[in-house]
């Protein structure tokens, strides 16, 4: 365990950071002004098969604005199958730059669904998106709902948000980030991203609301622009005709 400082920052928001009336929406010149430098944003989607995130639009392009590392939540319901669910995410918009954005199954929501349930209906999400976009989608957490919920043999290699914080400070006070490692589920070994934080200052964020999630990457800054397709493209293999040449 570091110095938090050494992994990189980012948020994650929804409709909730935009006022009730949506006329007050999040400020992305903010952001990106922001110290920490936030490298990367995922915003919510949308809501199992019946609800697109109302921001997701504004959200979606202002990250592209910005020039962020981009990422989409969508929060997954076990009382209906998986590819509706995965229709409604792909629906939420026709900006989708499967070369470097990113996708993330939002899986807390377990109602009464059994474990077996909730874990087929996981790797079928996780595969249709695979098929999709030919990469597996990010799943967010928390340890303890995981080893209740899901069967993690079952999945397949994904990548792994976790949220795990420190105890909540009382309003109006601001509650700091929890210092990485998340906990990890039983059978997960490594963590790419730790939602450290659910009470950050929303104002220094330029979000309507009191309060922001707040996030650290497994890595630096270098890290995340590869795991986004930004930097590290392998060099090309030479045509027949340029080893002539």
């Amino acid at each position: 365990m570091g110095n938090i400082e050494q992994y990189a920052f980012g948020i994650d928001i929804s409709r909730y950071q935009c006022s009730g009336d949506g006329k007050v929406k999040v400020n992305f010149d903010i952001i990106k002004s922001h110290t920490p430098k936030v490298t990367f944003i995922f915003a919510r989607n949308g809501i199992a098969s019946y609800y697109t995130d109302t921001c997701f639009q504004y959200f979606w392009g202002e990250m592209k604005r910005i020039g962020v590392c981009r990422g989409a939540y969508h929060v997954l319901h076990f009382d209906e199958l998986a590819q509706p669910q995965v229709d409604r995410l792909f629906a939420g918009t026709t900006d989708w730059d499967f070369e470097h954005d990113r996708i993330a199954l939002d899986c807390e929501v377990a109602g009464s669904a059994t474990k077996s349930k909730i874990t087929d209906i996981t790797v079928n999400a996780v595969n249709i998106i695979k098929a999709r976009t030919g990469r597996y989608p990010i799943v967010y957490s928390r340890a303890g709902w995981i080893n209740q919920f899901v069967d993690v043999s079952q999945l397949p290699e994904v990548d792994w948000w976790l949220a795990h914080y420190l105890k909540a400070l009382p309003y109006p006070q601001f509650t700091p980030e929890k210092n990485p490692p998340p906990a990890l589920p039983k059978g997960v070994t490594k963590w790419l991203i730790h939602q450290t934080c659910e009470k950050g200052n929303g104002a220094e964020y330029g979000v309507a609301s009191y309060y922001v999630d707040l996030d650290r990457w497994n890595g630096t800054s270098d890290d995340i622009l590869a795991y986004f397709g930004l930097i590290g493209h392998p060099e090309p293999e030479p045509t027949l005709e340029e080893k002539v040449d």
